[in-house]
């Protein structure tokens, strides 16, 4: 018997007739926990019943793999793999400059992907370099260097040991009956012990998330129904979908101005449901976005409200404050001189133990063009002449104890060459660095049980790399040596926890899932973190996917959907109280999940007066302080740097307000939501037209758009748009064979980049094209109009190619007018007054934009209705 049960409403009760010689698979070790203490709870023992992950579950078979091979070091890891980029990418120039920490980074999670999928490549792939054919020749040679020196990483020990249940050189335990659960989709490597499960254990029960408008839901139970599993959606009454008690349509979101007062309600609810409802510390959760983030922040109100908090968490060895500021330090020392960098490395904490104020030394600098560090000491040397001359004592005793810092940093600077070296004497130049900074554990910071762990870790990395490094003989430069070593610190992760018994959890919302609460807090909610946002580089390429054939390439969508199932599911399984912080004092930072859900939201006013009789500690403080004077100093408003070129889309923002355009460009700098969404049913629609073009069946065509279109549609939905695009993309292609078009090609739409560039008022603008058309020889620049034309004000694509870039000719993509697709042929005829107004306008911004006094903030002005930045658009 196997069985899938698919439900909206999770619970460790359903695995609390677990019996003996069964085996029970959770995808958490925290809920793993919660399921022990439940059971020895209901039972008075565990019995023998094997609770595991799926990694676990293979231990015995990691354990004969590791008889015969050792596992690499992180560190070592990190310089093998370096090192065959460096011999893969030698001689090719556009790669000078590709060997970052960033870069390294996100080979080494793909390495572990091809690892985990079991991947085999052929002579034939490898033969050519281009693309991502780099990545097959490194994971060859990489596995070559595995199996060579009889080591494995984390990844490959995986399979290796997977493969051994596969050719049956080793068998599972025998098992009466197996429970999975709480799962919201399997891994690859997940995916291959399943089935070897499925084939070895007759009885076995899944309990999954389940929401039929999400795709990976209905993915994964197709891939249960091909293992043979019978698909139930409810186990009985109690969790029947029937009955589900879904109260998602009544619940609320509270919105905050800050974090510190969504903390201080949080507080407030908390004792006022401890209160009136008994509910017990241990049976709360909070869940937040980013345990990091909030850390700090509930710890401090938490013991200063006197409530108990449980706490864990893991970061990398790199986020710790004081190695991120030797790595700061490093750079600098090893790097030219940059008065900045001089400026926030010389007061910090870790370096200035001697409360020094180095303003006056700030101010001197700044005058002066400086190149070197030991300039500085001239500049020092004349201040203390003065301060001598005219008898300042307090400037004096300062200046004594800014020397003292400098000479620290001038000493450590001139051990620190920057010739290339091995990697061990980089190591140990870097070693001594942290000495002579006295971070020891003699150091002050020896109470912070983060130092203490952090420390630790570096230790290990120091004395480990000694051994480990010496077989690699060749030099590296100062640049590859920081990278290699940031990449080092980055992968190494450190448990950073703080527990005290029957306290309130913080937890992430993976943990909590199925993990049995009475009332989950939610808070954190809006859109920055949550969900996350599309990561930058390579990975998410799903040219890479098709490449590598990697299923486990995962795309925005997909991350979107998962965390949607675990948000639907908490809603479903607990009573949940919701907050999140209004970052920029606006309304678009509500997370995109409570719009989904329909979930009501009451902002609350910007106000830090207790908002009823009960005060928490820090309102109290703050009442008590509140007529106390403001010594707080005002701070100069910061210049726009000098823009050197600007771009279409930045040109018609500039056209409706100057300055919300420069604080786009340096502040934000990111493309609204809308426009992404804009953009990738664009690709589709550009698809579509060259499948017509090259005369694919109809069929094809409908399948092909049904299969990408945004998941958010159900399938009905999904057909209706579908069928909207072709409609479009039809009257669009009979246009384009009526003038003869031969071929049809999107641009600035993944690798392919087409600019053009002209010079107006001193300035470079670019225009980017949306696609490019051939008639017989002839290429042809075009541009889609995505406006209706009832809301079409100011100035567009098109209008910047006739009049500005003054293109002989253009193609349009209509996608609210007809005819669908115009190619217009510019006539040079003399401008009529309206355009001539607009581009002399435009260029009298541009030429302002140029002068940066025009930016500063010489008086009050009110805020600009156009942009609601208070500044100086009223000049304009």
């Amino acid at each position: 018997m196997k069985k899938a049960y698919l439900l909206q409403k999770l619970n460790l009760s359903v695995l609390d007739d677990a019996k003996p010689n069964e085996l029970v698979i959770l995808p958490r070790r925290f809920v793993i926990n919660k399921l022990k203490e439940r059971l020895v709870e209901k039972n008075g023992v565990l019995f023998d019943t094997d609770i595991f992950t799926f990694d676990d579950l293979i231990t015995p078979a990691k354990n004969e793999v590791l008889k015969r091979r050792k596992i690499i070091t992180r560190e070592q890891e990190v310089l093998v793999v370096f090192n065959l980029l460096k011999s893969i990418f030698k001689g090719k120039k556009s790669f000078e400059n590709v060997l970052t920490y960033e870069f390294t980074s996100q080979v080494i999670y793909l390495l572990n992907l091809m690892f985990l999928e079991s991947k085999e490549y052929s002579q034939k792939d490898l033969a050519a370099f281009e693309n991502y054919n780099f990545l097959k020749v490194l994971f060859q040679r990489y596995k070559e260097y595995l199996d060579q020196n009889n080591l494995v990483n984390f990844s490959y020990l995986q399979d290796l040991a997977i493969k051994l249940f596969e050719e049956d050189k080793l068998e599972f335990k025998k098992y009466s009956a197996a429970k999975i659960a709480f799962f919201t989709d399997f891994r690859c490597d997940q995916k291959r012990i399943l089935k070897l499960i499925a084939e070895e254990i007759t009885g076995i029960e899944v309990f999954m998330p389940f929401f039929d408008d999400i795709e990976i839901c209905t993915e994964t139970a197709k891939f249960l129904e091909s293992l043979g599993f019978d698909i139930v959606f409810s186990t009985n009454k109690e969790h029947s979908s029937a009955n589900l008690n879904l109260t998602s349509c009544q619940l609320k979101v509270y919105s905050y101005p800050n974090i510190i007062l969504e903390i201080n309600s949080l507080v407030k609810e908390i004792k006022k449901d401890i209160s009136d409802k008994k509910i017990d510390f241990d049976k709360i959760a909070v869940v937040v976005p980013s345990v990091e983030r909030y850390k700090d922040a509930l710890v401090q109100t938490f013991s200063e409200e006197m409530l108990p908090v449980n706490l864990s968490c893991q970061k990398s060895l790199i986020e710790f404050g004081f190695i991120r500021f030797v790595l700061n330090l490093l750079e600098f020392l090893g790097g030219e001189f940059d008065k900045q960098n001089f400026e926030r490395i010389i007061s910090h904490r870790f370096l200035n133990k001697e409360n020094a104020d180095f303003e006056v030394l700030f101010t001197k600098i700044k005058e002066i063009n400086i190149l070197e560090l030991e300039q500085i000491e001239f500049v020092l040397e004349e201040l203390e002449f003065f301060a001598n001359l005219y008898a300042f004592d307090n400037v004096i005793e300062n200046l004594t104890k800014i020397r003292r810092i400098f000479n620290r940093l001038k000493r450590i600077k001139n051990e620190y060459d920057k010739l290339p070296k091995p990697f061990v004497s980089w190591l140990e130049k870097t070693k001594k660095v942290f000495e002579k900074l006295g971070i020891t554990k003699e150091a002050e910071f020896v109470n912070d049980i983060e130092f203490v762990k952090a420390f630790y870790h570096l230790n290990e990395i120091f004395k480990k790399g000694q051994e480990d490094f010496e077989e690699f003989d060749s030099d590296f430069t100062f640049e590859e040596f920081l990278d290699i070593f940031k990449t080092i610190l980055s992968q190494k992760m450190v448990d950073v926890s703080i527990n005290i018994l029957s306290g309130i959890d913080v937890l992430s919302i993976q943990d909590v899932l199925g993990a049995d609460y009475q009332k989950v807090y939610l808070i954190g909610l809006s859109d920055d973190i949550l969900p996350r946002s599309n990561s930058e580089g390579f990975l998410r390429n799903m040219r890479l996917k098709e490449e590598l054939m990697l299923d486990e390439i995962k795309d925005f969508d997909y991350i979107f959907q998962k965390d949607l199932v675990h948000f639907r599911s908490i809603l479903n399984s607990y009573d949940v109280y919701m907050s999140y912080p209004r970052y920029y004092q606006t309304q678009t930072n509500m997370s995109p999940f409570l719009e989904l859900e329909g979930i009501e939201e009451v902002p609350v006013l910007k106000s830090y007066m207790p908002s009823d009789d009960k005060l928490t500690y820090r309102e109290y403080k703050f009442v008590k302080n509140i007529n106390t004077k403001d010594t707080e100093k005002t701070c100069d408003t910061s210049q726009v740097p000098e823009i050197f070129y600007i771009r279409d889309r930045e040109l018609i923002e500039l056209d409706s307000c100057p300055l919300k355009f420069a604080f786009k460009k340096f502040n934000i700098d990111e493309i609204e939501k809308e426009e992404k969404h804009f953009l990738s049913n664009l690709q589709l629609l550009f698809s579509c037209i060259q499948k017509m073009l090259l005369s694919k069946e109809p069929e094809e065509v409908l399948g092909f758009l049904i299969s990408n279109i945004r998941y958010t549609h159900n399938e009905p939905v999904k057909k209706l748009a579908a069928l909207d695009i072709i409609q479009i993309s039809l009257e669009i292609v009979e246009r384009m064979i009526e003038y003869g078009v031969k071929e049809f090609v999107p641009q600035n739409m993944k690798e392919r980049v087409l600019v053009i560039k002209k010079m107006v008022e001193g300035i470079e603008l670019q225009l980017f094209p949306n696609f490019v058309v051939k008639v017989g020889d002839e290429e042809i620049l075009g541009f889609v109009k995505a406006r209706r034309e009832s809301k079409n004000e100011g100035i567009d694509k098109i209008w910047l190619a006739t009049y500005i870039f003054e293109l002989d000719k253009i193609a349009v993509i209509y996608l609210f007018e007809n005819p669908r697709f115009v190619i217009y042929e510019n006539t040079h005829v003399p401008l009529d007054k309206l355009n001539e107004q607009i581009l002399n306008g435009i260029k009298e911004k541009i030429q302002k934009l140029s002068n940066i006094e025009t930016y500063q903030k010489m008086q009050s002005f009110k805020n600009c209705m156009s942009c609601e930045y208070s500044h100086v658009c009223i000049l304009f």
